[in-house]
């Protein structure tokens, strides 16, 4: 017996050694991702939204465009400043930090396609107050077409890089999808999972699988930005990668592309596996939407290929 008394002791202990040397290390971790201090060096607005505090940013005059980055904990409006210079010359241009990501505020709730929509209009309803042309990046132009859906006369045009597609949008949480936001949510052994899927290593990865086709021309300071952006607020960074792991801010569009009238662009990268079927599928509900593909790019031409999606941006926006 006290055999076994010993043993549920070590056990107990060796435990505790363990938790308390991953505490250590997510200390470590949160406190060097965030030294370079980047992000806050730049000059942010605060709109003070019912969820939590918004960051953002407003460039130039003329007719207003709002800028969404793409939804991932790593994101940030820094995806836009290549092209916030030129098209501030002719817009007012409006960028956003997406509850959640950069420098907002990332509050322990549960995110969802509905929030962000909510986002997006009480955002135009309440700061820019006029119609305003949309570019959204990703997963983040599914909420966009809520958004447009739910009030349709404060949008003129919709211009979507690169959408999630339909299929994907329509994976629903799951007991294996619950189960692994529960753990992320834990506040030790989740902490340093999150940690280790948003490492400076993973971020370098995403970017030459996903993010650009040519690897060599990725700018180190961007990593960094990146970097910094998935763990600002040190444990509230995981907040929104666990909502997304869950599979909550997913949202079938189908019925909302069907219904929605206004002018709909998609620049697409034409290096993106499966691009042409995902494309094929938003043309399908909704035959009227213009495609151009941006060749040798993949998810974010807009830092890839800046010029090239300039040129047809101004090209949409001076349509009417």
């Amino acid at each position: 017996m006290n055999k076994k008394i010993t043993a549920v002791f070590s056990l107990i202990g060796l435990s505790i050694t363990s938790l308390t040397t991953l505490s250590i290390i997510n200390k470590i971790v949160d406190k060097l991702a965030v030294s370079k201090e980047l992000l806050s060096k730049h000059t942010r607005d605060i709109y003070h939204w019912r969820f939590g505090d918004i960051s953002y940013s407003v460039t130039g005059e003329g007719k207003p465009v709002l800028l969404i980055h793409n939804l991932r904990e790593d994101s940030s409006s820094i995806e836009w400043n290549k092209i916030i210079p030129v098209l501030s010359k002719t817009h007012t241009v409006y960028t956003i930090d997406l509850l959640g990501c950069g420098l907002s505020e990332r509050p322990g709730i549960t995110y969802t396609s509905y929030l962000y929509t909510q986002l997006i209009n009480d955002f135009i309803r309440n700061i820019i107050k006029k119609k305003t042309s949309i570019l959204a990046t990703g997963k983040s132009a599914s909420f966009v077409l809520g958004a447009c859906n739910i009030n349709e006369e404060a949008y003129a045009e919709l211009i979507l890089i690169n959408p999630e597609s339909i299929h994907s949008l329509r994976k629903t949480p799951s007991k294996r999808t619950k189960t692994a936001e529960f753990i992320l949510k834990t506040p030790i052994i989740g902490t340093f999972i999150y940690h280790i899927k948003s490492s400076r290593k993973k971020i370098i990865q995403t970017f030459e699988e996903h993010y650009f086709y040519d690897q060599e021309s990725i700018p180190e300071a961007l990593i960094d930005y990146y970097y910094e952006s998935a763990h600002l607020t040190a444990r509230k960074a995981k907040n929104l990668y666990a909502s997304l792991v869950g599979k909550y801010t997913n949202t079938n569009i189908i019925r909302t592309l069907k219904n929605i009238n206004q002018n709909i662009h998609i620049l697409a990268g034409r290096e993106i596996p499966g691009i042409e079927a995902t494309i094929k599928e938003y043309q399908y509900y909704n035959p009227a939407i213009e495609v151009e593909y941006i060749e040798y790019t993949k998810l974010l031409p807009q830092l890839e290929a800046p010029t090239e999606i300039l040129k047809y941006v101004l090209l949409y926006l001076d349509n009417k």
